[in-house]
């Protein structure tokens, strides 16, 4: 078929392996207590103190029918304060699961949202091609929501413009409230990631494009 006569999105094929899913972020911001949420057990090793994860954890998992590989990862702190040999390890091996996995979870603690590392994280997932969700934990712990979660989808959009679309979703992994909203912004954002555009519709976006400016 012609180029010009093929659709302007093209679907991927069938997926015939897990989806893997990495989670990210500082240290102490729940990525191990999500997981343990979303497994329904108590699998990982969790607690008050930051830096209890030491090594990425590859857990398998099912949602909705669809197989999933998570990668819990070590919390990355400023590379300025990453001191020890062992966290220098923890660090990279986070790093590795960015690059092996399909879509990252960039998880941020919702009382202190968009702090630099969690911007400096978000930005090397999207250098790297990953797809990108942003979850806010700890959503329990905020009291005025609705008017909080725009000024942080307004943050969102001011700092971190090179991902503008990746979804927001405000979650406990605590309490597991807003954790099914998680994975489904995971699995479309998968959807989109995977679809491909023809050559015709980018042309015709490019010359939209260079017609505006």
């Amino acid at each position: 078929m012609d180029d010009e006569d093929a659709p302007d999105i093209i679907e991927p094929a069938p997926r015939t392996h897990p989806l893997q899913v990495a989670i990210v972020g500082r240290p102490n911001a729940g990525k191990s207590t999500l997981v343990d949420t979303l497994l329904g057990d108590d699998r990982l090793l969790t607690g008050q103190e930051a830096g209890i994860t030491r090594d990425t954890i590859t857990v398998d998992w099912v949602f909705q029918g669809r197989p999933f590989k998570l990668f819990d990862t070590a919390g990355m702190r400023r590379k300025a304060k990453v001191q020890e040999k062992l966290e220098k390890l923890s660090v990279a091996d986070a790093l590795h699961a960015i690059q092996f996995a399909e879509c990252v979870i960039v998880l941020m603690d919702a009382e202190h949202p968009f702090e630099k590392q969690d911007l400096q994280i978000a930005d090397l997932v999207a250098r790297e091609g990953r797809s990108i969700v942003f979850g806010l934990n700890k959503w329990d712990l905020i009291k005025r929501k609705d008017s909080f979660l725009r000024e942080c989808e307004a943050e969102l959009e001011r700092l971190l413009p090179q991902v503008r679309g990746a979804p927001l979703v405000p979650l406990s992994g605590r309490t597991g409230r807003g954790t099914d909203a998680l994975m489904q912004a995971v699995l479309a954002m998968d959807d989109i990631w995977n679809r491909r555009i023809s050559t015709a519709a980018l042309n015709r976006w490019l010359t939209a494009a260079l017609a505006q400016h």
